[in-house]
């Protein structure tokens, strides 16, 4: 394998004004003006410091690619934004710009909690101050947790540098994960259960991501065995007895991204960003087919035609589930934003274009329900067609709307244009934790109960989706229902990586992975030396700035 070199020069000093884009409820006080080190040491000073580590995750989640790109749930469409690279694993080297940004951007992150906690130390002691502390240990553990998935075994840094620092050493896999979960343990201890500011960290958001950390660990050969029965434990203590009592359609509606589901997320909001073209969330810009180039005048969104739903995605949706209509947008009304901003009055909208769901064949029969206002629409029955391709036309495939904001400013190949947050940990998700943790422990019954839960939320009549036979849940399963309920929420990618299933489930529905490789023999993910390529590279830019000698990851 090739020496390699990890990333180097951390800065501890970051000018705030380089954070302006905090959250509304996190405010940083912008004086880029004054000496960092005695504002620091104030009270004022030190809680900006605090709410600038917040603001880093809007960074680290600014592209999808590396959450995303390369599963079974996504292709790319007619854009040749989604890198080649990530999508399809065989290209990707040391020097792809998407995961050097990636890597760079948590590192960036870690440093600037690395300053907080150190700080914390010299500040005027406050009752706040455990608590913050807490905080900023958790989002230091859950940005290791991003990079372990991503690339192994990593440099675990803690220190507040004040100078470039020139060599770091590789830490294990199994010493990331255990530093992971340490940190996490003392951030539980010290946060509160609640908190009257929105978006800060709480007991729950802990205890998701201690089950989801112990979950990830369970499957490694470094696993110790009380790692499932762990993340169940956690799982359940971050469910805390809430029902999913919010419809789906009310949990992704806009305007009510701070509702009691949401456990965690990355928060935006108009006041807090600089430029509304630019520099708000890029989430809704993914995950469907270009609308047209004259959204500013006819009310729709900017879409890169990018990460588009494969087939097996909408093939595993049926007329019992909701989340079908409340993840696509099948119908398009003559303005797209009708559907949020006239949704009290949708019966009486002419209907522009009809994406059919595979139970809904007959155009004949549909458009005669109501004639007046579905005659002239453009009926799309399913078909294999539904899933893009680079020849794809306009609107050939349903986008997801789940992540639309009507009141953002369109402007075309411009992302970031929309103020939702970005969810990153919500009760849904905790439960189907849960049933992984249960099912890995041997408990599928308790398993079934846990995804029951999440399946009677989305029934369309009671009693059509729920599971009653405990062998009917398989970690397969799991994942199907993962997909079904998480469309575009950046997980996916880890997902597969946890279970073991990220070669397997591309190579079964992932139709450019298998028509253009593995169903001429070639293995899609095969790098150097005979392995596969797993994990990412190290970046190139790491291995020349650091003077350890250390091994790149395999296959590359």
């Amino acid at each position: 394998m090739k020496r390699m070199k990890i990333k180097s020069i951390i800065l501890t000093i970051v000018l705030l004004a380089s954070f302006s884009r905090c959250s509304d409820f996190i405010e940083e006080e912008n004086k880029s003006n004054i000496e960092a080190d005695p504002f620091y040491k104030t009270k004022d000073g030190y809680e900006s410091l605090v709410n600038s580590t917040y603001s880093t995750l809007r960074e680290v989640y600014d592209l999808p690619w590396v959450f995303e790109a390369g599963t079974d749930m996504y292709v790319q469409g007619r854009s040749d934004n989604q890198p080649e690279s990530l999508s399809e694993y065989r290209n990707l080297t040391p020097a792809d710009v998407n995961v050097t940004t990636f890597y760079a951007s948590v590192y960036r992150a870690i440093q600037r909690c690395n300053t907080a906690l150190y700080y914390n130390d010299l500040t005027a002691p406050t009752d706040l101050l455990p608590v913050r502390k807490g905080e900023i240990q958790f989002l230091r553990a859950f940005y290791y947790f991003l990079l372990v998935q991503q690339f192994g075994g990593v440099a675990i840094v803690t220190e507040n540098f004040d100078a470039p620092v020139l060599e770091f050493q590789r830490n294990t896999p199994e010493e990331v994960y255990a530093f992971i979960i340490s940190e996490m343990e003392q951030a539980l201890a010290a946060v509160p259960e609640t908190n009257t500011q929105f978006g800060r960290v709480i007991k729950r958001a802990v205890q998701h991501y201690l089950a989801k950390v112990h979950l990830t660990r369970g499957y490694t050969s470094f696993a110790v065995g009380t790692d499932f029965s762990k993340a169940a434990t956690y799982a359940d203590a971050a469910i805390a007895g809430q029902a999913l009592s919010i419809s789906f359609k009310d949990l992704f509606w806009p305007g009510k991204d701070k509702n009691a589901e949401v456990l965690f997320s990355v928060q935006y909001d108009k006041a807090s960003i600089l430029n509304a073209q630019s520099d708000g969330s890029n989430q809704n810009a993914f995950f469907g087919s270009y609308l047209g180039g004259e959204g500013a005048a006819k009310g729709y969104p900017y879409k890169q035609y990018t990460l588009c739903a494969t087939k097996y995605l909408f093939d595993l949706f049926d007329q019992n589930d909701v989340r079908f209509e409340n993840t696509f947008m099948l119908t398009f009304y003559d303005r797209y934003y009708d559907y949020f901003d006239k949704n009290a009055s949708l019966a009486t909208l002419n209907i522009a274009i009809y994406f059919a769901p595979s139970w809904e064949t007959d155009e004949a029969t549909w458009k005669a329900v109501d004639p007046a206002r579905r005659n002239a629409a453009k009926f799309v029955p399913y078909s294999a067609a539904w899933e893009a391709n680079t020849n794809s036309a306009d609107r050939a495939t349903p986008t997801v709307k789940k992540f639309e904001d009507p009141t953002s400013v369109y402007t075309a190949n411009v992302n970031g244009n929309s103020t939702r947050d970005i969810y990153l940990a919500r009760l849904g998700e905790t439960y189907l934790l849960a049933a992984e943790a249960y099912l890995k422990a041997g408990d599928a019954s308790t398993a079934m109960a846990r995804i029951n839960e999440v399946r009677k939320r989305a029934e369309r009549t009671a009693g059509t989706l729920v599971l009653t036979d405990p062998a009917d849940v398989t970690i397969d399963f799991i994942l199907d229902e993962r997909a079904r309920e998480l469309v575009g929420e950046y997980h996916r990618w880890m997902d597969l990586k946890r279970t073991g299933k990220l070669v397997e489930r591309n190579q079964l529905f992932n139709t450019p992975l298998r028509t253009k490789y593995f169903n001429n023999g070639i293995d899609a993910f095969a790098g150097s030396g005979g392995a596969q390529k797993i994990l990412r590279p190290i970046p190139q830019r790491a291995l020349d700035l650091n003077q350890a000698e250390i091994e790149q990851n395999p296959g590359y």
